[in-house]
């Protein structure tokens, strides 16, 4: 009868490993291996859509910041400035609505962009970043992929 006193606590340590593992989450791994929430973050456009990105005015880079201190996310489009509410939980993330400024972008192909990024940022469910990539998804679709900017 004794041996069957070690199994009953089985599962219970199973719950318990996996409430540990809820709790820890997707973190970024800072330059000191600990690991940090996206706010206060930069992150600049590595690829979207499966595209390199095209420079905009002046040769901006899209670029996305969370915020420290708050739940406010910006950044460059290649053309105009935006910035809204993002909510993060574990691996979900969410972004908008977004607002931005209404400067009229000449390269077609930025104005273009500028366009599929703001969208990819709204419809953004999920992501998984290390210290020097952050990947935004669509459902299980990567829509960005963002290397990490010094601060």
């Amino acid at each position: 009868m004794r041996r069957w006193a070690g199994v009953a606590r089985l599962p219970w340590l199973g719950m318990m490993i996996l409430a540990l593992a809820a709790c820890m989450g997707p973190r970024v791994a800072g330059a000191g291996g600990e690991g940090e929430p996206l706010a206060g973050t930069r992150w600049t456009l590595a690829e979207l859509n499966g595209q390199a990105p095209v420079p905009g005015l002046g040769n901006a880079t899209p670029t996305l910041e969370f915020a420290a201190g708050e739940a406010r996310a910006s950044g460059d489009g290649g053309c105009n400035q935006f910035s809204g509410p993002y909510t993060q939980d574990g691996a979900a993330l969410r972004f908008g609505p977004l607002v931005s400024t209404r400067r009229a972008c000449a390269d077609e192909a930025a104005n273009r962009q500028e366009t599929a990024y703001l969208r990819a940022l709204e419809s953004t469910t999920r992501f998984t970043a290390t210290a020097e990539m952050l990947v935004l998804y669509a459902g299980d679709q990567a829509v960005a992929q963002l290397s990490r900017t010094a601060e």
